[in-house]
C-alpha cells in the first residue's frame, strides 16, 4: 500500500486562517488570478501555476472526501431502512454495487486488455469476502444459541430446586405445546 506524502507547498504552510480562505475561494470557484491577488494582499507572492498545482491536490482531496461521505451516508441509510442489517453487510453490499457499476462501464477493449486471471481473482476475492461474512454470522448465531441453551438449562435447574410446583407446571405446559405441534404437523 502506498502512503501519500504530506504536501509541503507554500499554501500548505500558510497560517490556518489564510489557508482556509484560499480553500474556500477554490471551492467557490474563484479564479487563480483572484487567489494570487488575495495572497499578494496578505504578503504571499505566488504564481497562478503554483495555485493551480495546489488546487489540483486540494480539489482531488475534497472530492475524495465528498465521495467517502456520500458512501457513508448510503450505508447509514441502508442500516436505518433495515435495522437488522449488519453494517459490515451494508459495506459489502456497497462494495459489490460499486464493483458492478465499474464492470458495466468497462468498454470492450478494456476487457481484452485485462487478463482473465485478474478478473477471476477479483471476482473470487469478492465472493470469499461474502462467504466469510456469512460464516462469521453463522458462528455468532451458534454462540448465541449455545449461550441461550446454557441459560435456559440453568433457569430450569434453579426453578426445579426453588419452586418444584412451578417447574412441574412449566414442564406440563411445554409437553402440551410439543404434542399440539406434533399433531398439527401430522395433519
Amino acid at each position: 500500500m502506498s502512503r501519500k506524502r504530506r504536501a509541503n507547498g507554500t499554501i500548505d504552510k500558510l497560517k490556518p486562517a489564510l489557508k482556509d480562505t484560499v480553500d474556500q475561494m477554490l471551492l467557490s470557484g474563484q479564479t487563480y488570478r483572484e487567489i494570487c491577488q488575495y495572497l499578494a494582499e496578505n504578503d504571499v507572492k505566488l504564481t497562478q501555476a503554483s495555485v493551480s498545482r495546489y488546487a489540483r491536490r486540494f480539489l482531488a482531496s475534497a472530492n475524495e472526501l465528498r465521495i467517502a461521505q456520500e458512501n457513508f451516508r448510503m450505508i447509514l441509510t441502508e442500516t436505518e431502512r433495515y435495522p437488522d442489517l449488519d453494517p459490515a453487510e451494508a459495506i459489502l453490499r456497497l462494495a459489490s454495487q460499486k464493483a458492478f457499476d465499474a464492470l458495466s462501464l468497462i468498454n470492450e477493449d478494456s476487457w481484452t486488455e485485462s487478463t482473465p486471471e485478474a478478473i477471476l481473482s477479483n471476482a473470487t476475492a469478492l465472493a470469499r469476502a461474502v462467504a466469510y461474512k456469512k460464516k462469521i454470522d453463522m458462528d455468532v448465531k451458534s454462540d448465541e444459541l449455545i449461550a441461550l441453551e446454557n441459560n435456559q438449562s440453568l433457569l430450569y435447574e434453579n426453578l426445579r430446586k426453588d419452586n418444584p410446583k412451578l417447574y412441574e407446571e412449566l414442564l406440563e405446559n411445554i409437553n402440551r405445546q410439543r404434542e399440539a405441534a406434533r399433531r398439527k404437523s401430522d395433519e
